[in-house]
């Protein structure tokens, strides 16, 4: 499978880019048993097969980015696993969840930018009544997220675009990984001047990158 325009993400990158553990990103993709019952997948995966090893793509963790949303606004599993199969089907897309939705708490909603589809009862809700959406930081093209920056206001020249780096945090302008600039950091004994000398970019990018990378654990 071509996945060089779908980044690659092991499930150790999705709990550090998530703040989630990695038991629980597996059990959204891949489902699990409780009390000997199996449950359902939330997210119809699009993970590539790389050297034997599974990978999810970009679009795997913006939609894992908005379940989790779900999950700690207090929306139940299977709520969201129903409304998740009929977005689907309503949306007709690989990844509904990777576009505009929110929440009240209870429920899931379609956003189509006048007003809110209620995935549960196909009713139309005013915009008033739902939480703030999580699309800070995210770029659309075509209703399509193309470019995610986790930290938009305290970091924002880092982002996730999965046409570079396979889509790995990197800053921005000049296509480095934070992970290179922060090593480079920790082997310059914490020195942010040397990096930025190193790498000839500004000081403020180097720190921007290690500000990430230690953000993130």
């Amino acid at each position: 499978m071509d996945f060089y325009n779908k980044g690659i993400y092991t499930y150790n990158d999705a709990s550090r880019l998530l703040g989630q553990s990695k038991a629980v990103i597996r059990g959204l993709v891949n489902g699990y048993k409780y009390k000997n019952k199996p449950q359902k997948p939330v997210i119809s995966k699009k993970t590539v097969i790389y050297e034997d090893k599974e990978y999810l793509t970009f679009y795997d963790i913006i939609e894992l980015k908005f379940i989790n949303y779900f999950l700690a606004c207090g929306v139940k599993r299977k709520t969201i696993v129903d409304a998740y199969e009929k977005a689907k089907k309503e949306l007709n897309k690989d990844y509904p969840f990777a576009t505009h939705f929110t929440t009240d708490g209870t429920y899931i909603y379609a956003d189509n930018k006048f007003v809110f589809l209620g995935l549960h009862n196909d009713q139309f809700d005013f915009r008033s009544i739902c939480l703030p959406t999580m699309m800070k930081g995210i770029e659309f093209e075509n209703d399509i997220p193309v470019k995610w920056r986790p930290f938009e206001k305290e970091i924002p020249e880092v982002a996730l675009n999965p046409l570079f780096k396979y889509g790995q945090p990197m800053i921005e302008q000049y296509h480095i990984l934070t992970k290179t600039l922060y090593d480079a950091y920790i082997a310059e004994n914490k020195n942010f001047k040397t990096v930025s000398e190193w790498f000839n970019i500004p000081l403020n990018f180097v720190q921007q990158a290690v500000a990430f990378e230690e953000r993130l654990g």
